[in-house]
């Protein structure tokens, strides 16, 4: 993920964040800054003037970076409420696997839709055209549930051929 913004005073702030390694970067007028913290950053200009920012917010929520000096919080990404539906569009499909489905489908539902929710997350942080990105997502929305519907019902499938004939005696004996 990378995000870029503008201060007040001019300052071009551009924050890069590896979804994957986690590894994170500030880069302040096109001269990376020294990280101190897990999300804090100093940074020393030509005039010998160190100012330290600080990264708030995650790639899901947003991400905000507090100046300082002097004294500033720049917005570099905030989520839109299409943002937020999609992202609770993506992980709607867990509830029916959970409540419905059992273990087996539980786990593939929880496991495709979180994916979903990370794909379409970072689908919403890049520059892509707004129709276009709106049909990726919700494209990805139904592949992910199709996907854990499919590998549910081929578990179940292979399931019950496995135990046919024991079931068919259990069954037997009862009756």
């Amino acid at each position: 993920m990378e995000l870029s913004a503008a201060s007040k005073n001019g300052t071009a702030i551009l924050y890069q964040e590896n979804f994957w390694t986690g590894k994170k970067a500030l880069i302040i007028n096109g001269t990376p800054a020294t990280k101190i913290g897990k999300k804090q950053f100093s940074f020393t200009a030509a005039d010998g003037k160190a100012t330290f920012y600080t990264v708030q917010g995650s790639f899901i929520s947003g991400v905000k970076v507090e100046i300082s000096d002097p004294k500033e919080t720049v917005v570099l990404a905030q989520n839109m409420w299409y943002d937020w539906v999609i992202l609770v569009l993506s992980l709607v499909g867990i509830l029916p696997g959970v409540i419905f489905c059992g273990a087996v489908g539980g786990f593939f539902s929880v496991l495709c839709c979180f994916l979903a929710a990370v794909f379409n997350m970072t689908i919403a942080r890049s520059k892509m055209n707004f129709a276009l990105r709106l049909l990726l997502q919700i494209v990805i929305i139904a592949l992910a549930n199709a996907v854990w519907v499919g590998l549910w019902f081929v578990i179940v499938v292979l399931l019950l051929n496995a135990t046919q004939g024991t079931a068919a005696a259990a069954i037997a004996a009862v009756l």
